[in-house]
């Protein structure tokens, strides 16, 4: 029996994982909900640029939660609480790539009302993506096994947006186009949570390499254009914000331990110039022995999109690790509580 599977918004991520979920035959899409009434009763296939599916969106989370259906694949712009614990206690699995990779490292109470709805609905809730959820995750520990001594875990990711379809992420969410005064001193609403989500990230390598930390400091500066940026969501003007770059690093004792560094830009005509390529990830762990490696898309999927390879990868981190989670016993389960993920029914040969 394929696994039953609802997709929570349609936006970048959840088109491709709509798409995925359907070529698979190991899920099954049983029903969308959509974040605004526009979208409300349209077809599913056509949300999401393919042939119609036969299953209408809905805009109202009570006839999501009546659905019968193994896991929610939920990727929202921003992750809502209430939301999230309506899914669980209804008794679905949760699979989210906006967060909540390391929940033990975040708000007191919202782990505490997480738990409680894993238990009230006998499921499990788990964070992934591409960063964090994979190469700040998964590859710093995995490379780890190669090491007898670890000094520092340095992982760097690159993002180049200029395609990204999603204005009410680019320019509302992130700010990009703004001044930058406005930037650094009243950042737009997802950076307010990147602190949040990475350093949840940070957290569980430490985790992972039996470690706790003292502290996890945060450094955030921006790029101002010096030109028009010409971008998928519109243009970037002359002296506003076209690039953002963060480091955060987890302390341990006096020493930093697991750093973590991240550019975004809309465009190569920046100041600073931080000399940052294309879409790529890399991780160095300094140590005996060091190891330095990292990843990129060999052909791009799409050669006018260089940042939809990592959209790619954030949802099918995702649906990938689904049928995991759905057999994993109820609870908060993160990468550290999974066993090894196999990713069923991707070869194409055997479809």
């Amino acid at each position: 029996m394929p696994y039953r599977v609802i997709q929570w918004a349609t936006g970048s991520i959840g088109q491709i994982a709509i798409k995925a979920l359907t070529e698979n035959p190991t899920f099954e899409l049983v029903g969308v909900y959509v974040t605004s009434p526009e979208k409300a009763g349209r077809d599913a296939g056509e949300l999401a640029g393919i042939s119609p599916l036969g299953i209408r969106a809905t805009d109202r989370v009570d006839e999501i939660t009546a659905i019968e259906a193994d896991c929610v694949h939920y990727a929202p712009l921003h992750a809502d609480l209430d939301d999230m614990c309506a899914i669980l206690e209804s008794g679905k699995n949760l699979v989210t790539p906006v967060g909540f990779v390391y929940p033990a490292a975040a708000d007191g109470e919202a782990l505490q009302r997480l738990q409680a709805a894993c238990a009230k609905g006998a499921v499990s809730l788990h964070g992934t993506g591409i960063h964090p959820g994979f190469s700040g995750d998964l590859l710093p520990l995995t490379f780890a096994r190669l090491c007898r001594r670890i000094d520092r875990v340095i992982v760097q990711e690159v993002a180049d947006l200029t395609r990204h379809p999603s204005a009410a992420m680019m320019l509302e969410g992130l700010g990009f186009g703004r001044s930058r005064e406005e930037c650094l001193t009243d950042p737009a609403p997802i950076v307010k949570t990147m602190d949040r989500i990475f350093a949840e990230s940070i957290s569980l390598v430490a985790a992972g390499l039996g470690i706790g930390l003292r502290d996890i400091t945060t450094e955030y500066d921006v790029a101002v254009a010096t030109k028009e940026l010409v971008v998928r969501t519109g243009s970037v003007p002359v002296g506003s914000v076209g690039g953002m770059r963060w480091v955060w690093t987890g302390w341990y004792r006096d020493e930093p331990v697991v750093e973590f560094r991240t550019f975004w830009k809309m465009g190569d005509d920046l100041d600073p110039d931080w000399g940052y390529e294309n879409l790529k990830y890399s991780l160095l762990i300094e140590g005996d022995p060091s190891i330095r490696c990292g990843f990129e898309a060999s052909t791009p999927t799409d050669e006018n999109d260089p940042g939809l390879d990592g959209r790619i990868w954030t949802a099918m981190n995702g649906v990938n690790v689904i049928p995991a989670v759905c057999d994993a016993p109820p609870g908060i389960r993160t990468h550290l509580d999974l066993p090894f993920v196999r990713p069923l029914g991707l070869v194409a040969a055997a479809r």
